[in-house]
């Protein structure tokens, strides 16, 4: 009886370790296949690109009117916005260049007087008295509200 049992627990042992060293094989075969791949796709990455940069050709777009319109009036600096504008005319007084080259600050000068080709009206409309009032006490109620 004893011999039978330790000739089963041997054979279970002599399973176990043959089902690590499987599963061992298989995950070694499996990184090799997935570097193989890589390097395949590498390989495949590199004639793309290879690829694209030998025969791209960059195509133009067929802008509509309405497109063609805005592209040529577009105002893309500030420059250009007062090369554009017909209102005032403004001097400036000194300029300040920073980050080796790539930004131009301008101080206005404030002391030549600008023209003004048409002044403009603004239209500004108070509430009355009795408004205002109402608007505070309805103010105040909401406040007393959620101060609860």
């Amino acid at each position: 009886m004893s011999n039978d049992l330790l000739f089963i627990v041997i054979i279970i042992i002599l399973i176990i370790i043959s089902f690590m060293v499987l599963s061992i094989i298989n995950k070694k075969e499996k990184n090799m296949n997935t570097i193989n791949k890589a390097k395949k796709d590498m390989i495949d990455l590199e004639a793309i690109t290879k690829n694209i940069d030998e025969n791209y050709k960059p195509i133009n777009i067929k802008l509509t009117s309405y497109e063609q319109e805005q592209e040529d009036n577009a105002i893309i600096s500030y420059e250009e916005l007062l090369k554009q504008k017909t209102q005032t005319d403004i001097s400036y007084d000194d300029s300040y260049i920073f980050d080796n080259e790539k930004i131009d600050i301008k101080k206005i000068d404030l002391e030549k007087e600008v023209e003004i080709s048409e002044p403009k009206r603004l239209n500004i409309s108070l509430m009355n008295y009795e408004k205002e009032e109402e608007f505070l006490r309805t103010l105040r109620k909401l406040q007393e509200n959620l101060a609860r």
